[in-house]
């Protein structure tokens, strides 16, 4: 698989101050890859592009702050 050109492979990338919404920089997930550091399984979740973790917008967190979580696309049918 190709690594991904965001990322540089690393999985992770720096969100600025602006970004984060929280007024500081965070470490997440690479939202191009999804943090597995490689980019163009096509068999790949949609969601989370099989890292299993995502990462919520403060908009979409309980917590109306940016959280990581397992995916739940699908985390949930690994439950099953």
């Amino acid at each position: 698989m190709p690594v991904c050109d965001k990322c540089k492979g690393k999985k992770t990338v720096i969100m600025s101050a602006e970004e984060s919404g929280l007024g500081i920089g965070a470490e997440v997930n690479c939202p191009k890859c999804k943090g597995t550091g490689e980019f163009g399984n096509p068999n790949a979740c949609t969601r989370c592009n099989d890292s299993k973790k995502v990462v919520l917008s403060a908009e979409e967190s309980p917590l109306r702050i940016p959280m990581e979580v397992d995916c739940p696309k699908c985390s949930a049918l690994e439950k099953l």
